[in-house]
């Protein structure tokens, strides 16, 4: 009896071992094929993509439990580890790797021919803008022969390479040429542009969700404000003053201005002409225009100005570094309670700048053709104003934009 009892638990014992043995087989089955990754194509993806879980799912046999986002601001490998339900209604863990790439060229903003004085020594790299969207110290190189002591037109190309490998080229002609003999003979003055005066502005530009102002620093001398605002202006934006090599400077005339603007009774800004280079300066900057307007009411708030593209080679930035030196100086302000604009011109807006803040727009033309967001928008720089000898910048705030 006993023996018969040990044989029944024994069967009993293969049986249940063998149903279990079906159980992980299956089991591990349904894990390995319930779920199906794309290829190893897919699995390197560009520096910024908006991209989730389930773009690298070719098959799943069940449902997700979270198709969360994958966050692509950091170059390199990343473990992703997900969790879905299958057909048996259990929990089941996936893991894959991505690599974020650096697929995008650089830039190069050139023209096709340079001219240069013989002897001249300085780097040709930075006779054209470049730069890179992710690496701050690209190489920028010369590749062709030429001889800056020899008269003459030299072929070149202009090569600029990113520390992922991209490459971008541009070739031009370098022409070598004596410098001009100096005659002695006067050169003509220049004629100065004619100014626009404001009343014309006013009459073309001014509605009732519009007000015409000004912009001004202590290129404009000293300012009879009644008269400004007397003639139609309505609001005005003052530069504060600039800031470089970890220092900021006030502008020499904007304590007058301030306190003449505001004797006016005018709105007021203000706008800060800034060479920072890295985000720890952009936030000391906006932290000193806070110390300098904290105890004034200025509801048109602070403009970043940052437009030294000329040099822009020699900051060791990237595009994106811009772009995060300029949120930072925003975003500092802002968290002390002021409105915070973005300043550029269209050109460089279309191509640099990936605004997260109100855009004051400059484009000199009859009306503007930038398709972003704007809400000040900088028409003329030589602008007629009773009260203010010489030309002076004249901007359209529209209303509708302005409350956003």
């Amino acid at each position: 009896m006993i023996i018969f009892s040990f044989i029944i638990v024994l069967v009993v014992g293969i049986f249940t071992g063998i149903i279990v043995a079906h159980d992980i087989a299956e089991n591990r089955r349904l894990d390995v094929t319930s779920v199906t990754l794309k290829s190893e194509d897919y699995l390197t993806v560009p520096f910024g993509a908006e991209i989730k879980v389930s773009d690298f799912i070719e098959h799943l046999n069940g449902s997700m439990i979270d198709d969360f986002k994958i966050y692509t601001d950091t170059l390199g490998t990343q473990d992703i580890t997900f969790e879905y339900i299958n057909i048996k209604n259990r929990r089941r863990e996936k893991h894959f790797t991505i690599t974020v790439a650096d697929v995008t060229p650089p830039q190069i903003y050139g023209k096709t021919a340079y001219t240069v004085s013989l002897g001249y020594d300085g780097d040709l790299t930075n006779l054209m803008l470049s730069g890179d969207d992710l690496d701050d110290h690209p190489m920028r190189e010369i590749i062709g022969e030429y001889d800056t002591n020899k008269v003459g037109n030299y072929p070149l190309e202009y090569r600029i390479t990113d520390a992922s490998g991209n490459s971008t080229s541009h070739l031009f002609t370098l022409s070598v040429v004596a410098p001009r003999p100096n005659t002695g003979s006067p050169t003509a003055p220049s004629q100065p542009a004619g100014q626009t005066p404001i009343a014309k502005i006013i009459q073309e530009h001014k509605t009732p969700q519009t007000k015409i102002g000004i912009d001004v620093s202590s290129w404009q001398g000293n300012i009879d404000w009644n008269a400004v605002k007397a003639s139609g202006v309505e609001f005005a934006i003052l530069r504060i003053g600039y800031g470089y090599d970890n220092q900021c400077i006030m502008d020499q005339t904007f304590q007058a201005n301030l306190a003449g603007a505001t004797a006016a009774k005018l709105p007021i800004g203000v706008y800060f002409y800034s060479y920072a280079d890295s985000t720890d300066e952009a936030e000391a900057q906006a932290h000193w225009i806070h110390e300098q307007i904290k105890d004034y009411s200025l509801e048109l708030g602070i403009a970043f100005d940052w437009e030294d593209w000329t040099d822009f080679n020699q900051y060791g930035v990237s595009f994106r570094t811009l772009n995060q030196i300029a949120q930072k100086f925003l975003d500092t302000a802002k968290d002390h309670g002021h409105h915070a604009t973005l300043y550029g011109s269209k050109y460089y807006l279309d191509q640099f700048w990936q605004p997260q803040a109100p855009v004051w727009l400059a484009q000199y033309y009859d009306h503007p053709t930038y398709t972003g967001e704007y809400w000040l928008w900088q028409m003329s720089d030589n602008g007629q104003v009773n009260g203010i000898t010489g030309p002076v910048d004249i901007n359209i705030m529209y209303l509708d934009q302005a409350a956003k």
